[in-house]
Formats: C-alpha cells, structure tokens, sequence
C-alpha cells in the first residue's frame, strides 16, 4: 500500500505534489481550527447561558425570598401600629413590594428551561398569590383595630394562623425553587469544565495528529523529489554545468551510479551520451555539408538562369494572348450591338406585323358592317312598299268615300308620295353600299397580301436575330476561353518570376549554408569528447541505440542549422 502511494506521489508533477503537500497541511490547520472554533462554540453557549440564564434565576429566587420576608415584616409593623397614617405608609411599602414580586415573577417565567422548573415556579407563583391575597383580609382587620381594641387579637390570630402558613408554604416553595436552581447552575458550571478538559484534550490531540501527518508528507514529497532528481540538487546542477560549458569528457558525480531509470540524473547521462555522439557526427558531417552546399550553389545558379529566360518567353506569350484577347472582346462587342440591332429590327417587324393584322380585322368588320346596312336598306325598302300599297288603298277607299273622304285623299297621296321617295332613297344607299363592300373586299385582299409579306419579313429578321445571337455567343465563349487562357499564362508568368526569385534565394541561402557550415564546425570543436576523434562516434552510437527512444542525430541536424 505504502509503495503504491510512493508510485502515484512519484508519478505527479513536482508543483502538483508540492500544492497537494500544502493544502492537505492546510486542510489539516483547518481542522484543527474548526475543532477549536466548535469547542469555543460550546463553551460559549454554556457562559452565554449560564449568563442569561442561570445568574439572573438565582439572582430571582434570592430577591423573592428577601421581598417575602420584607413583606412579612411590614405585616407585623402594621399590626402593631396605632397611627392611621404610619398604617398607610405600610400599607403602600407592601403593595409595592407584591407588585415587584410579581413583575420578577412573571419575568422569571421566560426563562424557564424545562417542566420541573415551570412546576416549582407555578408552585411559588399559586402560593404566594395567595398570600398576597389574603393581605386584604387582614389588612381590613388590622384597620378595625385602631378604633375597635377587640379586633386587634383578631388581627393577630390571623398573623399567626393562616398568614403565618401561607408564608411558610410560600417560603419553602421559594427555597425549592433556589435548591433546583443552584443545582442547575452547578450542573452547567461541571458541564463547563468538562467540555474545556474535552477541548483541550481534542485540540491537542488534533495538534499532534497534524504534526505527525505534515512531517510524514513533507518526508514522502522530499523523498519523492529526491528520486526523481536522481541524486542530491548541487550534483545535478554541476552536471548540468558541465554538459552547458561543453566539457562531455567529465565523470559524472560518484551519486549517479545509483539514479533510478527515469531520475533528472539518469536523463542527464543519457543526455550526456546522445549529446557526445552528435557532436561527432556533426564534425564527420561537416565537411560534407559544405560540399553538398557548394554543389547546391551551382545548380540553383544555373536553375536560376534557365528559370529567367522561360519567364522572358512567357512574358512575349502572354503579351500576344492579350492583343488576341482585346481583338476577340471588341468582335464581341460589335456583335452584341449587331445582336441589339438585329432584335430592334425583329421587333419592328412583329409591331408592323401587328398592326396589318389589326387592319385586316378592321376591314373585315367595315365589311360585315357593309353588309347589316345593305339588309337594313331593303327592309326599309320593303317598308316603304308596303306604305305605297297601303296609301294606293286608302286612296281608292277614300274616293270610294266621295266628298267625306276627300280629306284622307289627300294625306294617303302624301304618304305615298313619301313612299315612293324613301324607296328610291334605299335604292341609292343599297346601290352605295355595294358599291362600298366591292371596294372593301379589294382592300382587305390588299390587306392580307401586306400582312403575309409582313410575316415573311418577321420571319426573316427572326432568322437573322437568332444567328447574330448565336454568333454573339460563341464569341463570348471565344472571348472567356482566350481570357481565361490569358489568366493562366499571367499566373504561369507569375509563377515562373517566383521560381526565379526562389531560385536566387536558393542560391543565397546554399552559400549562406556554406558558412553555417564552417561556422557549425566551429562551434562544434569546443565539445571535449572522452575519446578521440577517430574512435569517439563506436561507443557513443553504441550507448546511443541502446536507448528505448531517441532520434537519429541527423534527424536534429535541420534544427541545428536553423
């Protein structure tokens, strides 16, 4: 259990097992700060009732017994008195007196704490109030006495007899009550000193407890901070002085033969071991990287050069695509206007189109108009017929009449002179309108002839319309294709600048690499190695691959560089 609680203190972090130490000798400070702070509690409400509570009872029950016994004696002075006015003085004393015994009565009632004390207090109160009752009575006899002698031994027979057992009932009821509340107030004086001995106690006790378990944790988390160093701070920290002057040569301290796997001394050793075989690696390295760099430097020269002269080309190429590119968007335009036209055209035709047809359709109604005129006139020409015939028989009837009908003669040759008149009026209209339908119907073939040519027209400047527009198209597909060509050769142009400008960087940062190298060679010969430079890189790589994880020290070189 123990290890197992060492692994887990050992597996947390070095502040997290400090903070943990910490607040569980905090936790612990609280705890004992609580016991103490309710121990106090206790005490506190023990005084604090004891104050309130205990002190004025006692205080209570000692004025009820001095007010009873001042009572009694006012009785006896005003049974033995013989002035009225000294008799009124008692008098008032003693009704002051039962009125502050049964204020501190009814007071006293608030503090009463459990059923026996209410019992012993109700006794005292029942008892006494019956006393003090009872004084009216013989008060009233003592009064008689000062003009009637007689009643004078009367009075006294009942100082001694009732009154004289009502106060000694009222006396002992009064002395239960202080024995019950002397014994409650001893009670709560021992509960006191019980409590402060059991404060006491539990504090030191908590005291101790707390010491013993911060000493124990403060041992568990230097212990656990002690592995985990893998030896004692000072050996560390000059190991670590050593490896950051460069001296890889120096034994490690006689403590880190005894680090465990896993301790800051131990990484360091490992550290230490890794470290050497770098540095050799980069000094065997070093050489080379300078001639790779060099050979870097010349190719990127000559990348350099090439890359420009494509860029010239494509320079010269995307200038041509941009003169075809204007050519195309300027055809496009034109045929776009001869589109707007084309369809201007179209729609002119159409309206025209229109409105021949609406001429057809008028003349076509002036025809059929012609023609309801035509037969409304031989209607009118039948009517006025018929009128002729009925005037010609209302003239025969009338001459039939003689000289009676002479007047009706008269108005039947009129009428039928009217008739004959409107029906040679409808024959020139008829003759008029026939005249006119014959005209309309040469209009309205002259008409239609107009409309079908009109149509042809249409048609054609559809036809024409649809190829400009199909025309207009592809152009503008022509003219986004060539664009987008143009695009692609300004990106490729672009593109190739950039390649240029790497190459040139290329060709700076290869010679910039060549005196990092010289200066990394440099840098790396104030390394002491333990061994020679011939023979120091066997047992470093060997220490190093017998390591669980650990990259390749060429795999650190890029770092290094940059």
């Amino acid at each position: 259990m123990i290890r197992k609680t060492l692994q887990a203190v050992s597996a947390m972090k070095v502040w997290v097992r400090l903070m943990c130490t910490l607040g569980l000798l905090l936790a612990l400070l609280a705890g004992v700060g609580l016991v103490a702070a309710q121990r106090i509690l206790v005490l506190h409400e023990t005084l604090d009732h004891y104050t309130r509570n205990t002190t004025p009872s006692l205080q209570a029950v000692k004025s009820w017994q001095e007010k009873l016994a001042a009572i009694r004696i006012l009785q006896a002075q005003h049974l033995m008195t013989v002035s009225a006015a000294e008799m009124d003085l008692l008098e008032k004393g003693i009704d002051e007196a039962h009125a502050q015994l049964r204020s501190s009565l009814a007071e006293h009632e608030q503090r009463l704490t459990g059923e026996e004390d209410r019992a012993l207090w109700m006794a005292v109160a029942d008892v006494t109030q019956t006393a003090m009752a009872y004084w009216d009575k013989l008060r009233a006899v003592s009064r008689e006495s000062l003009s009637d002698p007689t009643r004078a031994e009367e009075a006294r027979r009942l100082f001694t007899g009732r009154s004289q057992r009502l106060f000694a009932a009222s006396a002992a009821a009064v002395e239960q009550q202080w024995q019950f509340t002397t014994d409650a107030a001893n009670a709560l004086a021992a509960k006191g000193r019980a409590t402060y001995v059991f404060s006491m106690a539990l504090l030191a006790g908590s005291c101790t407890l707390a010491l013993l378990l911060g000493t124990g944790l403060a041992a568990m988390v230097i212990r656990s901070i002690t592995r985990q160093l893998g030896g004692e701070p000072v050996d560390v920290a000059h190991m670590a002085l050593t490896i950051a002057q460069g001296d890889l040569s120096a034994a490690p301290p006689a403590g880190s033969a005894r680090a465990l796997p896993g301790s800051v001394m131990a990484a360091m050793a490992t550290m230490r071991g890794r470290l050497a075989a770098l540095v050799g690696d980069v000094r065997n390295s070093s050489e080379s990287i300078a001639t790779g760099s060099a050979e870097l430097a010349t190719g990127n020269l000559h990348l350099s050069q090439r890359t420009e002269e494509q860029a010239s080309h494509l320079q010269q190429t995307a200038a041509a695509v941009s003169v075809l590119t204007d050519s195309v968007r300027d055809s496009t335009v034109k045929a776009e206007q001869a589109h707007r036209l084309a369809d201007g055209a179209s729609g002119a035709a159409a309206d025209s189109g229109h409105a021949v047809q609406q001429m057809v359709s008028t003349m076509e109604g002036i025809s059929t108009s012609s023609k309801t005129i035509s037969d409304i006139t031989a209607v009118i020409d039948g009517i006025a017929f018929q009128t002729n015939i009925l005037a010609l028989n209302a003239a025969v009837e009338a001459a039939r009449a003689g000289e009676q009908g002479r007047g009706f003669a008269v108005v039947a040759t009129e009428v039928r002179s009217l008739a004959q008149r409107s029906a040679e009026a409808a024959r020139e209209i008829k003759r008029l309108i026939h005249h006119n339908v014959d005209k309309v119907a040469q209009g309205h073939q002259h008409v239609q002839q107009a409309g079908a040519s009109v149509r042809a027209i249409v048609s054609q400047v559809q036809e024409i319309s649809a190829m400009i527009g199909d025309m207009h198209h592809a152009m503008a597909r022509q003219y986004e294709g060539i664009r987008e060509i143009s695009g692609t050769m300004a990106r490729l142009d672009e593109t190739t600048l950039q390649n240029a400008a790497l190459a040139e960087q290329g060709t700076a940062a290869t010679q910039s690499l060549q005196g990092q190298a010289a200066r990394l060679a440099e840098l790396v010969s104030i390394f002491q190695l333990p061994q020679g430079p011939a023979t120091q890189a066997t047992p470093a790589r060997t220490a190093r691959d017998s390591l669980p994880v650990a990259p390749h020290p060429r795999t650190a070189l890029p770092a290094l560089w940059r």
